[in-house]
């Protein structure tokens, strides 16, 4: 099958790796498979051109007419067009006519989030009629319903992202007395979104009641200077330390005690399966997909935006080497689920009852 996928950005995110390892399965498995990103710089190319993946730039950082022109001319002979991310979507739509588009929503949020609401879902629904729109979760899918995102005709379903473990599944604990310190680490961008102010609260309470801990938030993004200043305040410079973005994230993970993850929403949450394969217990917000990905029964979930529940389940987990040890065992569980076998069948199904559909 000749597969264009049609993505906003090739920057380092957890939409643009998901798409980077479907990308390279589809490969693998004899596809043609073609990757377009539209702006941004191309920090994943030289992962797509190694696993035998096009990279076409010709529509990279040009003005909106530009991008449309080309992909009208380069769309015509992809049996299947994939996109993903809004300005992906929206181009691709105009290129593409009214041709049938696959399409992958990635987050639970609004069309254009900045825009009212009826806007948002009137561009949404015509962006998303004559689609096969892929929900990376149930609650991303349950959002795009109740939020009125998806045209009538469209067919909707949830594809999981798959994850190929990278890490042997033998379960490690940490050491029970965290002699040199808690490691505490997140993966994120850094936006409202992930609520990291919650996050370094935290640590300052953590600090402010005798424990030693320090952090480490990996990721870039707006905030940064308003969360670096709130580290300063709070008297914490020497113990949250922001390393931007990092090329290979499993030793960063590996020599964590705890990742942990307080965001206020998620489509998804990728560094969460990236946690499970490293043997770092998660705690996180028991909000949208979270509880999807971790298992409703996982001892890391906390209620969101609430300090006093993340105390509580954090002051668990360190003072439990059984409960540690659980956790770690449910999690590699887990990575089976997410299977990057299952998420190639999945999408090979959708390819082929789309193009039936043509």
């Amino acid at each position: 099958m000749n597969i264009t996928h049609v993505i906003t950005t090739i920057e380092r995110g957890g939409a643009e790796k998901a798409v980077l390892s479907l990308a390279i399965a589809q490969a693998k498995y004899g596809h043609r498979v073609r990757v377009i990103p539209l702006k941004g710089i191309t920090e994943l190319a030289d992962n797509f051109l190694v696993n035998n993946i096009e990279v076409e730039l010709g529509t990279l950082n040009q003005n909106p007419l530009t991008q449309i022109k080309f992909l009208k001319k380069k769309l015509r002979a992809s049996e299947i067009v994939h996109a993903h991310l809004p300005r992906a979507e929206l181009i691709s739509r105009i290129a593409f006519g009214k041709n049938p588009l696959v399409i992958t929503r990635h987050n639970s949020e609004k069309f254009f989030p900045k825009v009212p609401h009826f806007m948002s879902s009137l561009f949404s629904r015509w962006v998303t009629q004559n689609a096969s729109v892929i929900a990376i979760s149930q609650s991303v899918l349950d959002f795009l319903r109740l939020n009125r995102e998806l045209h009538t005709e469209c067919n909707a379903t949830v594809i999981y992202y798959g994850y190929e473990a990278k890490r042997e599944l033998e379960v490690k604990s940490k050491p029970p007395d965290y002699r040199n310190g808690i490691k505490l680490g997140t993966i994120s961008r850094l936006t409202a979104q992930k609520n990291l102010s919650l996050f370094i609260q935290f640590v300052s309470d953590q600090v402010a009641n005798g424990r030693e801990v320090s952090a480490f938030i990996v990721g870039a993004g707006p905030m940064k200077i308003d969360l670096q200043n709130l580290a300063h305040n709070l008297g914490l410079s020497d113990r949250i330390y922001f390393l931007g973005k990092l090329d290979e994230v499993f030793p960063f993970l590996e020599d964590l005690d705890f990742f942990l993850l307080t965001s206020n929403y998620e489509g998804f949450g990728l560094a969460l399966l990236e946690a499970f394969d490293c043997n770092v217990p998660v705690i996180a917000s028991n909000v949208t997909s979270i509880p999807e990905v971790l298992g409703a029964n996982h001892p890391g979930l906390f209620t969101r935006g609430s300090i006093d529940s993340l105390t509580l389940v954090f002051d668990k987990l360190c003072n439990s080497k059984k409960l540690r040890r659980e956790t770690l065992i449910m999690q590699k569980n887990r990575l089976l689920f997410f299977s990057m076998g299952k998420y190639l069948t999945s999408h090979n199904s959708l390819y082929l009852s789309h193009r039936n559909r043509t």
